[in-house]
């Protein structure tokens, strides 16, 4: 069944009442602006999610040369398949193993948060905490552990923006002129920063990602060219610089504009990770992701054809009434298993970097409940709005605190 709306006639608006409208259709709906199938049930998307091998291939399966160029290369974790992609995941977890995590909280997150929430206490009562915090804190976590140096202002500008632009040309099916345009300029400028770095450490090793790229992964994918190198490390800066940029935004929104979860905090700190799982159900970045289906099937009561794209629309999703009861739009704390959605994705491509994301978010949310005293929405300030179209969050983030 197809509908008149589109994804892509949804850019900067609410999109949550449209993908009911979506819904009531059916679980599986044809859209037209990005010629594949939406699919809106909860257990549907995992179901494709997790049968990636025997039914729905992973959509860079079929990459072409353009595909390969924009992701940064063939050994690329995303771009990878089969048991190459289960040991460059190998290689990843490593790197972003529990013991791993709580060393570079301690060594790099926490001083980046900490250092950052001094800017917002200089400005002085109010802040945007999107621009002014959230965005500021996973590209710099990300430069270093890289080994690249993250109190370089012009560096962090160019990540968040050179990552955007490869996010929306994802989010516009790949093959949007425009977006193709935009997407091979920021690539060819991410590998222009990434590469005096990954040279520089293939001679001289540091104790960073970029140096146990060369040092480690090597027993995973085997002999390491420089564009091998490039493409692992291409994905840990972007994965690692956009999607918790939104994560950040949007739970600090639903923290600070929700009066029922900042009393649920407010009576019991340990809340705090209950709603930012709550955020990124209700409000997950990226509002979906790609499968193509390897031959033909039926899915959800459609007949889907063999090579036909397959849109996982999580932002529909995570709003599933059969998964998630009755109020699925409502954030609730008591909800059982509130790490249960697919914001981090599902099966053989769920994040490797979840865990250190969620770090990310917590200790945001703690440090501005810790050191903002009083911090508050700002009632005279433009209001938030659930911005873009495929990577989306709640910005400006206007707040007022007690100085």
């Amino acid at each position: 069944m197809s509908c008149p709306i589109t994804m892509r006639s949804l850019e900067n608006a609410d999109p949550f009442p449209a993908y009911e409208t979506l819904r009531a259709q059916g679980p599986v709906v044809w859209d037209e602006s990005l010629k594949g199938w939406l699919v809106l049930d909860f257990e549907l998307c995992r179901h494709v999610e997790f049968n990636e091998a025997s039914q729905f291939r992973n959509m860079y399966a079929d990459a072409d040369p353009l595909i390969v160029e924009l992701k940064g290369g063939a050994a690329n974790i995303t771009v990878s398949q089969g048991e190459q992609h289960s040991r460059m995941r190998r290689f990843h977890q490593t790197l972003l193993s529990p013991k791993a995590l709580q060393s570079y909280r301690d060594q790099i997150v926490t001083p980046i948060i900490q250092a950052m929430l001094e800017r917002v206490l200089a400005k002085g009562g109010s802040a945007d905490l999107a621009a002014d915090f959230g965005d500021e804190i996973p590209p710099r976590v990300i430069c270093a552990l890289l080994g690249m140096p993250w109190q370089d202002e012009g560096l962090i500008r160019k990540t968040l923006e050179l990552n955007e632009e490869i996010m929306k040309w994802i989010g516009r099916g790949y093959y949007d002129e425009a977006s193709v345009r935009d997407a091979r300029a920021a690539s060819a400028a991410i590998n222009e920063i990434l590469l005096p770095f990954i040279r520089e450490r293939r001679e001289r090793p540091q104790d960073d990602f970029i140096s146990r790229v060369w040092r480690e992964a090597p027993h995973e994918y085997g002999e390491l060219s420089e564009s091998d190198a490039l493409a692992i490390c291409r994905e840990l800066y972007l994965g690692g610089a956009d999607t918790t940029v939104h994560g950040i935004a949007n739970s600090l929104y639903l923290l600070l504009w929700n009066p029922e979860m900042r009393a649920a905090v407010e009576r019991d700190r340990e809340q705090i990770a209950g709603v930012i799982e709550e955020a990124q159900r209700l409000f997950g970045s990226p509002q979906w992701r790609y499968r193509r289906a390897n031959q033909d099937c039926e899915l959800g009561g459609v007949e889907v054809k063999k090579d036909q794209m397959i849109v996982l629309l999580h932002g529909a999703a995570n709003r599933d009434p059969k998964r998630f009861g009755e109020c699925p739009a409502a954030p609730d704390l008591a909800r059982p298993r509130l790490r249960d959605h697919l914001t981090f994705n599902y099966g053989p491509r769920s994040c490797v970097g979840m865990g250190l994301a969620r770090i990310e978010m917590k200790d945001a949310l703690n440090g501005v409940l810790d050191r903002l005293p009083n911090v508050r929405p700002d009632p005279n300030a433009e209001p938030p709005r659930f911005a873009n179209l495929f990577m989306r969050s709640f910005r400006p983030l206007h707040v007022r605190f007690d100085s």
